[in-house]
C-alpha cells in the first residue's frame, strides 16, 4: 500500500509537470497563430480590396491553426482546473487494478513501470470508460494524448498560412 501511494503522489507531480509545460507550449502556439492569422487576413483584405471571396476564404484559412490552438488551450485550462484530484485518482486507480494498469506499476515485482511506457493509448481506452470514477486522471491523459496533436494542426496551419501571407504581400508590393 506504502509503494501505492508513493507512485501516485510521484506520477501524479510528474503528468502534473507535463500539463503545465503543455500549457505554455498551447498558449505560445495561441499568441503566434493569432498574429500570422491577423497579419495574413489584413495582406489578404489589403491585396483583394475586401472582397466577400477573400473575406469567407481567408477567413476560414486564417481561422483553422487558431481553432486548433484554441482547442489546445483550452483543453490544458480545463485539465489544469480538475488535476487537483489527480492523486486520489491514482491511488484509485492503482488499487483496482485493470489491464490499463500494467502501464503505470507491475504488480508481480512492485516496481514502477511509468518511465518505461511508451505509449497512453491503453490507458486511454481503459479510462474512457472510466471517466466519471476517475475524472481527474482521465482529463490529464486526455490533455497529453489530445493536446500534442492539436499543437501540430495549429503549427503546421501556420506555417501554411504564413506562407499564404508572404506570397499575398510580395504581390501585392
Amino acid at each position: 500500500m506504502a509503494d501505492i501511494e508513493r507512485l501516485a503522489t510521484t506520477t501524479s507531480a510528474s503528468m502534473h509537470r507535463t500539463v503545465v509545460r503543455l500549457g505554455k507550449l498551447a498558449a505560445a502556439t495561441l499568441v503566434v497563430t493569432a498574429a500570422v492569422g491577423i497579419a495574413t487576413f489584413a495582406t489578404g483584405w489589403w491585396v483583394f480590396d475586401g472582397s466577400l471571396g477573400w473575406i469567407v476564404l481567408g477567413g476560414v484559412l486564417c481561422a483553422v491553426p487558431f481553432a486548433a490552438a484554441a482547442m489546445a488551450w483550452w483543453l490544458v485550462r480545463a485539465t489544469l482546473s480538475t488535476a487537483k484530484n489527480l492523486a486520489t485518482d491514482l491511488r484509485t486507480f492503482l488499487a483496482k487494478p485493470t489491464g490499463a494498469s500494467s502501464v503505470l506499476i507491475d504488480y508481480d515485482s512492485g516496481t514502477a513501470l511509468q518511465s518505461q511506457a511508451r505509449s497512453f493509448g491503453a490507458l486511454r481506452a481503459d479510462l474512457t470508460s472510466r471517466r466519471t470514477e476517475l475524472p481527474a486522471l482521465y482529463a490529464v491523459v486526455r490533455a497529453v494524448t489530445g493536446t500534442p496533436g492539436l499543437a501540430a494542426v495549429a503549427v503546421l496551419g501556420t506555417l501554411l498560412v504564413g506562407g499564404l501571407g508572404t506570397i499575398l504581400l510580395i504581390a501585392g508590393l
